[in-house]
């Protein structure tokens, strides 16, 4: 399953050894005493060629932008594929049981995703938005769940796509004809928010997302296999009304998968239609194909219809392996290379894969620019995905690559992205210009250099080192330079932590030559200036590293409630780094994959002593040993209202007392997803919580030391487990209504909050109706009705609970109405 639409939700939280403070390098970049020696030559007066600052972007459905520093963002995925842009309905299709909700936004303002892509996008300073428009055919008509087999378009469940209204667009769309006009869309944006050219504007629109799987992903939608004839037509019109709307977005198409799609478009389904334009043609490969169509249709109207060739690559080597991974991005750039997969043993006459669709492009539509909109090479929670990350933006910036946007938050990927966009955290950069950089063996070590194109005062080096166990002693050498180089830095990426570290500064670089020692299974930015004192004041991590104390938790069993949540103290909150969940996932059905959507929910404090309740969510994939790793950096998320009015704000915050808890939320697999019963279960083996302090800071700890101690209603000092008191109330509403207990226990506790908002979160499993055997009774939402009786449950139901459970209230709301 490449992509899971995950339906998350806010919660809330609230034996045991301990080690030693981990200093220095990870474990896992010590290296050998001496390492293996590297040369690595760059040439300043070589070719020099202008590197796109949209190729680091991300795609918002998986990368928030608060966590990246990046001027490109596109809305896509397959929920983008049967969204109602009228009423912000959409359709997972496979992903999530082909249901239809409010999982994109749950706001009846239409355009709602767009406008808020607009607003985040401007919050974070980011320049260029892709949008998605929608060409498949039908949308979701509504926010009801799932749709069956028997509903499968045309039914009452999916309203028709018409791409052409022509004309009378109208303010405000009509939510009573079943029909959804794709150029009204366009229209409505520009209305709403600008053309292309403005700052809040969209400046490119995608001809919809992957199709040739439209029949896989989304088969209660359109069930048949596109057709070449279907895709060239839908796409000539479609471009054609965004031309005609906004002449200067761009337009970008077609949006294919991967490998087999660029080569022949279907697998199988449609071979004999293929074959018979390919001959007719003498076309390469189908990319061929779609580039003449769209390059003659162009020259009949006028007006260029595709501006940017869009694919998405997932390279199937990386799915082997971590040394696997480190070698993946070559079949992208590299004659000769052969990966160890498929495409390695039956594909090569199209490898190097870029140059190959760069060739098609100079022969049927010259000037189109390439565009990667999905792409990941894996290895997230580890450096083999932080070095085929920044190997992949190299090759992209050498490529020509104009666009490119991550599908994937994992943290060593992203924190690829930002070595090459924010390396020291104050906004340092790669040039903006891409100049020659070789190294004398790609497998071991590849790099890429740059220079700003007015301003080579300081040239940047990425430098990776393959090797997973020996250092690399590196020596980048600046050949043809009109100046001395002075001084580097060097910040790099390399152990078990994906934060970017300053591990060297060099204040007396000699004939610009510049020896670097790379940690083992590393990826670097090697900074190097013309100044003597340009790093001067700056210190490694060496001289400011913090040391980490970690307490492992293994009697899981005394850590669960009697509500089945498992609680975990938290002794620390000023100083929590991160908790490492260990566990294994199980299916009851035996699924060959499935995840489950967890969280990590706890009550929370602003520095400000504001009170809320938050969470942080992680998955955890199906397998005997599995894990997750939650980070927390001192900013907590508080999130308010609902709908169009839901306003989400990450404020300084620590763990308001002394505990969080974890709770699976949702899960999906390969049997579920064909309504086969299938329980995913979570079982957990150890917590780590891992604590962070500076220098001199650490309290001293007794390796060893840990005891248990039997569960108790209070927290002592000296225990091992914590458990929630409850808190219940004694007033009743009208008739046999007891206030907050959703669940209908006869106690208003956390676990009635965290039923209010999985219900919210997912009705059609945990709702009145729900299958789960925790969803809420007629009963618990007449009781869950607790802040505004009369208007059913909400978040600030939820809320209000917890605001009575912290005592910040002395009565809910129903209460003192009552």
């Amino acid at each position: 399953m490449k992509k899971t639409a995950a339906f998350l939700a806010a919660c809330v939280v609230t034996g045991c050894a301990l080690t030693a403070p981990m200093n220095g390098i990870p474990q896992a970049a010590v290296n050998a005493a001496d390492g293996y020696d590297m040369k690595i030559t760059v040439d300043l007066k070589g070719e020099k060629k202008e590197i796109s600052p949209l190729i680091y972007g991300v795609n918002q459905y998986t990368t928030p932008l608060k966590d990246v520093k990046t001027n490109s963002v596109r809305q896509g995925g397959n929920r983008m594929t049967a969204y109602n842009w009228e009423t912000n309905a959409s359709n997972a299709g496979s992903d999530w049981k082909h249901s239809s909700d409010t999982n994109l936004s749950e706001s009846d303002d239409p355009a709602d995703c767009v406008q808020q892509l607009s607003k985040d996008a401007a919050k974070n300073n980011v320049g260029y938005k892709l949008t998605t428009l929608q060409l498949a055919g039908y949308v979701s008509a509504d926010k009801k769940g799932t749709v069956t087999e028997e509903e499968k378009a045309p039914s009452d469940r999916w309203n028709k796509v018409v791409l052409t209204k022509g004309s009378d667009f109208a303010e405000t769309p009509d939510l009573t004809d079943g029909v959804v006009y794709m150029d009204e869309y366009v229209n409505y944006i520009i209305k709403k928010l600008g053309d292309s050219k403005s700052k809040t504007g969209i400046q490119g629109y995608s001809l919809d997302n992957e199709p040739v799987l439209w029949n896989d992903t989304h088969s209660r939608m359109h069930p048949e296999p596109v057709t070449i004839e279907e895709l060239k037509t839908k796409s000539i019109e479609m471009a054609k009304n965004v031309k005609k709307l906004d002449p200067n977005a761009e337009v970008f198409g077609p949006a294919l998968y991967g490998y087999t799609a660029f080569d022949h478009l279907d697998d199988d389904d449609q071979h004999d239609e293929w074959e018979k334009v390919k001959a007719e043609n003498n076309y390469h490969w189908y990319l061929d194909s779609y580039l003449d169509d769209m390059h003659k249709a162009s020259e009949e109207c006028g007006t260029r219809l595709l501006d940017v060739l869009d694919i998405h690559y997932y390279s199937e080597s990386a799915r082997k392996g971590a040394e696997d991974r480190v070698q993946s991005v070559r079949t992208l750039y590299e004659k000769g290379f052969v990966e160890n997969s498929w495409i390695g043993q039956w594909c090569m006459e199209n490898v190097p894969i870029l140059p190959t669709i760069q060739a098609s492009i100079d022969k049927y539509y010259p000037g189109t620019k390439l565009g990667i909109s999905e792409y990941n090479f894996g290895g997230g929670d580890d450096t083999s995905g932080t070095i085929a990350q920044v190997e992949a933006l190299g090759c992209y910036a050498d490529q020509g690559v104009y666009f490119a946007t991550l599908w994937g938050g994992e943290p060593f990927i992203v924190s690829g992205i930002n070595l090459y966009t924010n390396y020291d955290g104050k906004g340092g950069c790669f040039g903006d210009t891409l100049i020659p950089a070789k190294s004398e063996d790609v497998s071991k070590s590849s790099t890429y250099a740059a220079v700003n194109a007015k301003d080579d005062s300081t040239v940047t080096v990425m430098v990776t080192n393959k090797n997973m166990t020996e250092k690399e002693n590196a020596t980048i050498d600046l050949k043809n330079a009109e100046k001395d180089y002075k001084s580097a830095a060097v910040y790099a990426i390399y152990g078990d932590d994906e934060k970017i570290k300053l591990i060297d500064v060099i204040k007396d670089v000699k004939d610009n030559s510049v020896s670097v020692d790379l940690p083992a299974f590393s990826a670097a930015m090697v900074v190097v200036s013309d100044k003597a004192d340009a790093f001067s004041d700056l210190k490694t991590y060496e001289e400011t590293k913090t040391d980490l104390v970690t307490k492992e938790y293994t009697d899981i069993e005394k850590l669960t409630n009697d509500k089945g949540f498992v609680v975990v103290p938290v002794e620390d909150a000023k100083h929590l780094s991160k908790i490492v969940i260990n566990g294994a996932v199980t299916s009851s059905a035996g699924s060959s994959w499935a995840t489950a959507g967890c969280a990590v929910c706890m009550n929370a404090v602003s520095k400000d002593g504001e009170n809320f309740w938050t969470y942080k969510d992680y998955s955890m994939p199906l397998g005997n040993k599995v894990s997750a790793t939650v980070k927390f950096d001192g900013m907590l998320t508080k999130t308010t209202g609902e709908g169009a009015d839901k306003v989400s704000e990450d404020l300084e915050a620590t763990i308001a007392d002394g505990k969080f808890e974890l709770q699976k939320w949702w899960d999906a697999s390969e049997k579920s997803e064909a309504s086969a019963e299938d329980k995913i279960e979570v079982k957990y083996s150890s917590i780590q919580v891992v604590y962070e302090y500076a220098q001199g800071e650490t309290p001293t700890v007794k390796p060893d030391t840990s005891t248990t101690t039997t569960t108790s209603e209070t927290t002592t000092a000296s225990s091992s487990t914590t458990t929630t008191t409850s808190a219940t109330t004694t007033t009743v509403g009208s008739g046999d209504v007891l206030y907050g207990d959703a669940n209908a226990d006869g106690a208003v506790d956390l676990s009635d909050a965290v039923m209010i908002m999985q219900e919210l979160a997912n009705p059609n499993k945990f709702g009145l109706n729900g299958t789960d055997e925790h969803h809420i009774t007629e009963k618990g939402l007449k009781n869950a009705d607790c802040c505004n009786v009369g208007d059913g449950v909400t978040n600030n139901d939820a809320l209000a609970i917890q605001k009575y459970l912290l005592k910040l209230i002395d009565k809910l709301p129903a209460e003192i109405k009552e």
